[in-house]
């Protein structure tokens, strides 16, 4: 797959759980990981300045410094819409090289759309990126921000989407149309896609997509997507992982173990059939419906916005 010029597998990696805060983390185990995947085959990975407050762009710099051809992508935070520069030299600092910048969220309501994404393509002019792109921009935002890009394209835009979320699927057609990639986080639901019990760190109970799978349709969704494995004789996150592929996204998972960078490096050889796209999305049906990110964020201030992602230890 293509992101932009930038050539990458069927699998990246979601670097958030590096970042600590909202996840128990055991870092020597989760650089063991990382390794693990980047590797064998996987040659892409993603943080944000909000990750533990730069801890995750420190921990995926160091990562990166030996492993040219991975290609590393950032997120400057909804709140920084103002001083896109600084933070995309920031972040630089922090992981040597940014191949893909993206805006974290939509910036508040009073900000002009044009003026960030102007921004961004000066943090192209000025050296600091490859390509930018976007992120958590539904159809409508996203539509009005391809028509500010004047001499760069916005090549992807990351949002939400796995079997208890679907919500962004009308994105899915809108990227073909319009030349952008739906990058998808939370591929796995934090987990809760592919097992019945997930652990407790903060990010899930947080999720509405981890209480989804506690519902008789969730439910579904997850025996439908062991079936699956195990009559494939894959791991279900892999077929999960899969079924993505088939779908269009490039998903982005994120991993704390050594098991789990198998599953992701395995999905990387795995390909569904049409059948088995159609067993998941059926079972999956009645998560079509939703939004991609909570529409109050654009009402509230970028100070408090940042105010309550400091005390928030994301």
């Amino acid at each position: 797959m293509k992101i932009g010029g930038l050539e990458v597998g069927r699998v990246g990696l979601g670097a958030w759980q590096a970042g600590g805060g909202a996840w128990h983390v055991d870092f020597s185990e989760l650089k063991k990981a990382y390794e693990y995947a980047l590797d064998n085959g996987i040659n892409f990975i993603d943080t944000a300045e909000v990750y533990g407050n730069g801890r995750s762009e420190e921990f995926v710099g160091v990562l990166v410094r030996s492993r040219p051809h991975v290609v590393v992508a950032t997120k400057v935070a909804g709140f920084h819409w103002g001083r896109m520069l600084k933070s995309a030299e920031r972040s630089r600092r922090r992981l040597g090289r940014v191949d893909l910048l993206q805006l974290h969220w939509p910036p508040p309501f009073y900000v002009p759309i044009c003026k960030v994404i102007r921004d961004m393509e000066k943090a192209v002019e000025a050296g600091l990126t490859a390509e930018i792109g976007v992120s958590n921009f539904d159809l409508g935002l996203m539509e009005k921000a391809k028509t500010c890009a004047k001499k760069y394209e916005l090549v992807s835009d990351q949002v939400v989407y796995n079997a208890l979320h679907r919500a962004a699927e009308p994105l899915l057609e809108a990227g073909k149309r319009l030349g952008f990639v739906v990058i998808a986080w939370s591929p796995l639901a934090k987990g809760a896609a592919v097992k019945e019990a997930v652990g407790r760190d903060r990010a899930r109970a947080l999720d509405p997509a981890v209480k989804r799978a506690q519902t008789p349709e969730g439910r579904r969704v997850v025996a439908t997507i062991r079936r699956i494995a195990e009559r494939r004789g894959a791991s279900p996150a892999a077929v999960v992982l899969a079924w993505h592929a088939a779908k269009g996204t490039y998903p982005i998972p994120g991993i704390k173990n050594t098991t789990q960078a198998r599953e992701a490096v395995e999905a990387t050889r795995l390909t569904l059939t049409e059948g088995e796209v159609r067993e998941i999305d059926e079972a999956s049906a009645p998560f079509v419906a939703g939004s991609l990110w909570p529409g109050v964020m654009r009402v509230i201030p970028g100070f408090l916005q940042k105010l309550a992602f400091t005390l928030a230890r994301v």
